[in-house]
């Protein structure tokens, strides 16, 4: 990911959060373990990356760890401290991968699930576009996906299938990340394979609502969820019980059984 992808990244913090915590991009992520209460041999990690403004002591006081071991018990979970800076250098992406991806993957992970809520979820979609695939999955909650201007495009296309992004360089960068995101979008009807990978959860009351149901169409109807709250933790901190849940019944479950399961309060578009 190219450090021009900075200016982009800063414009569109602009229009999520006034005040922030910036945080160190010359450090190394910052990371909270929370070990899975009933370890299995096939061994499971959650990667969680935080909103912004937000890091890893942050999603801890704010019981993350707790409600994902309580639908989950043989997930180990990580909470990361991949905050601001690291957007605003370029370096979320390769930093991710080199210091906490790939050593989890050295240290014998079988499976790896990384979340994010807010611009974490943005974060979680650039690591997808740069290593499509190599995770087992993805979870989105209440994302932040692109500037209205793009988004527009998109709708009076009639969503990101008709949608023509138009030429893209190989390389993201400040001016085109969100395109590059939603090109890789618009390509998963062709690859449902990556589709089916990503689950996704956020507020009826959210300020990016009409955002998240722009992407819907493009995953599974069980694997989108919404739920009656706004932006704030406390429904991503429900969301994140219910869809790990579902991923775990999903997961241990080959006849689909997962898909019907559904707590008060969720609507599945």
């Amino acid at each position: 990911m190219s450090r021009g992808l900075s200016l982009g990244i800063c414009l569109a913090a602009a229009s999520l959060a006034g005040c922030f915590t910036i945080g160190d991009s010359k450090v190394a992520i910052g990371t909270v373990s929370v070990s899975a209460p009933r370890p299995s041999a096939e061994r499971t990690l959650v990667i969680v990356l935080p909103g912004l403004g937000d890091d890893a002591q942050d999603m801890k006081d704010h019981g993350l760890a707790e409600v994902i071991h309580e639908s989950w018990p043989e997930a180990d979970v990580l909470l990361t401290s991949a905050t601001f800076a690291y957007y605003r250098d370029g370096r979320l992406v390769p930093r991710l991968h080199e210091e906490i991806v790939e050593p989890a993957l050295r240290g014998g992970t079988r499976r790896i699930w990384l979340a994010g809520a807010s611009l974490g979820g943005m974060g979680a979609l650039l690591y997808e576009r740069e290593h499509p695939g190599e995770l087992t999955g993805i979870v989105l909650f209440a994302p932040f996906l692109g500037n209205n201007e793009l988004l527009d495009e998109i709708r009076a296309a009639g969503g990101p299938r008709k949608w023509k992004p138009g030429p893209l360089p190989d390389e993201m960068n400040g001016d085109n990340y969100q395109r590059q995101v939603w090109r890789m979008v618009k390509g998963w009807v062709d690859r449902p394979e990556l589709a089916g990978r990503v689950w996704l959860a956020a507020g009826t009351s959210d300020h990016l609502i009409n955002d998240v149901r722009l992407l819907e169409p493009e995953l599974p109807a069980a694997h989108c969820l919404e739920l009656s709250g706004g932006h704030t933790w406390s429904l991503w901190i429900r969301g994140a019980k219910e869809v790990f849940s579902r991923i775990r019944l999903e997961s241990a479950s080959s006849s689909g059984g997962a898909a019907e399961f559904r707590g008060p309060g969720v609507s599945l578009r």
